[in-house]
């Protein structure tokens, strides 16, 4: 097959580019996916930018994201390149911290050649405990459940997110920062610390929860700890994204009402701080008996009223959003539309209502 001049032009263009390694820096996208902040090697600086290649993930892929975040002046550049080099197939997945203003060959060379320890995929699904993530962790071989608790237990929040933190003695143990690791995907190097993961899952929350949603949040007179404790609540308790905000503004009606928020999950929190019942049970317990609802735990939110004093899971960013922005409405209760079985919920104003939802679509 004959090659035209117009390509024969192209590549020595693309050769010519890449000599030169001359970049501007383009202007970052916000939908990109970032993964969290942590420490990976010597190189990082304000000049600096970490990226996550995903598995699967193809050379046309990767060039269009470098260019958005800046690390690269043209996508078609490093494309070029690749595959003049043969090598767009071996583009290593996981995370990488590039140079600003890169030239395209070396970048290629950080993908292909100076890769730092093997990583693992660790996936923390929205809605779980700092316990199940430290199981989590260590089933993935990743140190030790223990080893991830006392490393939450102990690590540091940014002062964006200190500010309203409650101080230890007011947090159960291993709790204290239950609500402020981000449940999401991470790549971590087999050899890394538990420590590293956790600070890298507080600086993803820090950067999710971010200073537009604090101040949304501010005008509503809640501090990030309320904020966080809500939403963990709303977690547990929606299934349907539609449904978080409409759930949280129930939670804040029962709450100007100083009445009980009555959350189930907030007596199933508080039931798990008895390591027996754990045992037994597992950290959720299903079925609620009478004394598990007269718990004497400040987190029963079925006995007082209120906010419990910290959040008793790590919610996600959908159900902060809920929280900083719930839904304006008259509804008061809600009940799981057993009859749909997808995790809907039936709303009710009055009482009487919500009785007769029960009945009709209430559990067995």
């Amino acid at each position: 097959m004959s090659i035209s001049w117009q390509a024969i032009v192209v590549a020595i263009a693309v050769a010519v580019g890449v000599i030169a390694g001359s970049a501007m820096i383009a202007s970052s996208g916000d939908s990109l996916k970032r993964e969290p902040l942590g420490p990976i090697d010597s190189r990082r600086s304000q000049d600096t930018v970490e990226y996550t290649v995903e598995e699967g993930a193809t050379a046309a892929d990767v060039a269009k994201d470098l260019e958005i975040l800046g690390v690269i002046r043209s996508a078609r550049q490093f494309e070029s390149l690749v595959r003049l080099m043969g090598v767009g197939n071996n583009l290593s997945a996981g995370r990488h911290i590039f140079n600003l203003n890169s030239s395209a060959s070396e970048v290629v060379d950080d993908l292909l050649v100076r890769q730092g320890p093997a990583q693992i995929e660790v996936v923390f699904p929205e809605g779980i405990r700092i316990e199940e993530m430290g199981e989590i962790l260590q089933e993935r071989g990743i140190g030790l459940a223990e080893q991830f608790i006392f490393a939450a237990d102990n690590a540091q929040l940014p002062p964006g997110l200190a500010a309203s933190l409650p101080p230890a003695e007011l947090l159960p143990e291993g709790q204290r920062l239950q609500g402020y690791l981000f449940p999401a995907k991470y790549f971590v190097a087999v050899d890394s610390e538990p420590a590293d993961l956790v600070r890298r899952m507080i600086e993803e929350m820090n950067e999710r929860f971010d200073a537009d949603l604090r101040e949304k949040a501010a005008e509503r007179g809640l501090t990030v700890h309320e904020v966080l404790t809500l939403a963990s609540i709303v977690e547990r308790e929606a299934v349907l994204d539609e449904e978080r905000a409409l759930i949280a503004g129930v939670f804040f009606n029962r709450l100007e009402a100083g009445d009980l928020i009555g959350a189930d999950p907030t007596t199933q929190f508080a039931v798990s701080l008895n390591p027996d019942s754990v045992k037994e049970w597992g950290y959720w317990k299903k079925e609620l008996t009478f004394d598990d609802l007269q718990t004497d735990s400040p987190y029963n939110t079925r006995r007082y009223a209120g906010m419990p004093p910290g959040p008793i899971t790590n919610p996600s960013l959908n159900s902060i959003k809920a929280v900083v922005e719930p839904a304006e409405t008259d509804f008061y209760y809600f009940v799981a539309n057993a009859i749909e079985g997808d995790g809907s919920h039936v709303f009710a104003v009055t009482e009487a209502e919500h009785e007769a939802n029960k009945a009709i679509y209430g559990s067995p």
